[in-house]
């Protein structure tokens, strides 16, 4: 009987072993939370990804399922995941997957805040607590040590396609980690309507907005003429054109709510002073 206790007690304390150090297969919804699993040490254990997604950029050649609004629920059971992370935007396909008793975890990503809670608790899920400090640790760095300006000024923040004004541009609204970082360099948001997301805005709009500063942010495979992007910017009778204050950035981490929102900050601080 002793023996029989001993085996019992043997297979569990195994049983637990195997269950803690088990990898899931996961499957990631957006480029953000593909670079949080990643930055979390779970990057092999990725075996789906969705569109745009670059970085780190082993996980370029992984299996797409699809885009932000394109997910393809055949490419995503063919990996037979089990785990599937994914944004709030992307609860209809999860409730799916749940069906197929496939764990999801969903996580916001608009606000900085946000972010780290969404770095918090997949550390926690994925058994990665000791990954997640350092992640939290740097954006909370950055924070503190963000170039700030002296005299406050009215920063407005263009998404790609910026070169074409005349169609309208998209740009940041309300409750945005990008509305955050400008409070955080001392600076306020330019577009002041009641507006929470990412409003497009057209000619008028845009000069109503009276920028001091205009920061226009192309992703890594945005193609556009530097030349043709300020020339259009160049007619509308705002102070930024006045006083030369138009800058265009491009990079592979502005646009993507991740840890690197911690890069994200220096890089905009450092551009609207």
């Amino acid at each position: 009987m002793e023996i029989w206790r001993l085996t019992m007690r043997f297979i569990i304390l195994l049983s637990l072993i195997i269950n803690l150090h088990a990898t899931e297969r996961i499957i990631t919804l957006s480029p953000a939370i593909a670079e949080i699993v990643a930055a979390l040490g779970a990057q092999d254990d990725i075996v789906g990804v969705s569109e745009y997604t670059l970085f780190p950029p082993s996980l370029q050649n992984r299996p797409k399922v699809g885009g932000y609004f394109s997910l393809s629920l055949e490419k995503i059971l063919v990996q037979n995941p089990t785990l599937v992370i994914g944004l709030p935007q992307h609860t209809k396909i999860l409730n799916k997957l749940e069906h197929f008793h496939i764990k999801t975890l969903t996580l916001p990503l608009q606000t900085i805040t946000e972010i780290k809670n969404a770095i918090t608790i997949t550390g926690d899920y994925l058994n990665r607590k000791t990954e997640v400090l350092p992640l939290i640790e740097a954006i909370n760095k950055s924070i503190k040590n963000a170039p700030k300006l002296t005299k406050s000024k009215k920063v407005l923040i263009v998404f790609a396609n910026a070169s074409g004004i005349k169609k309208g541009v998209y740009v940041a609204g309300h409750n945005l980690y990008f509305e955050e970082i400008l409070h955080i360099c001392g600076a306020q948001n330019a577009f002041s309507d009641d507006y929470a997301a990412q409003p497009l805005l057209h000619i008028e709009n845009l000069i109503a907005t009276n920028p001091d500063t205009v920061i226009l942010l192309f992703g890594p495979k945005d193609n556009y003429e530097a030349s043709k992007v300020m020339a259009s910017w160049q007619i509308l009778p705002i102070n930024a054109v006045k006083t030369q204050s138009i800058k265009i950035i491009q990079s592979d981490y502005l646009l993507i709510p991740s840890h690197r929102v911690a890069k994200s900050i220096q890089t905009l601080c450092e551009a609207i002073k």
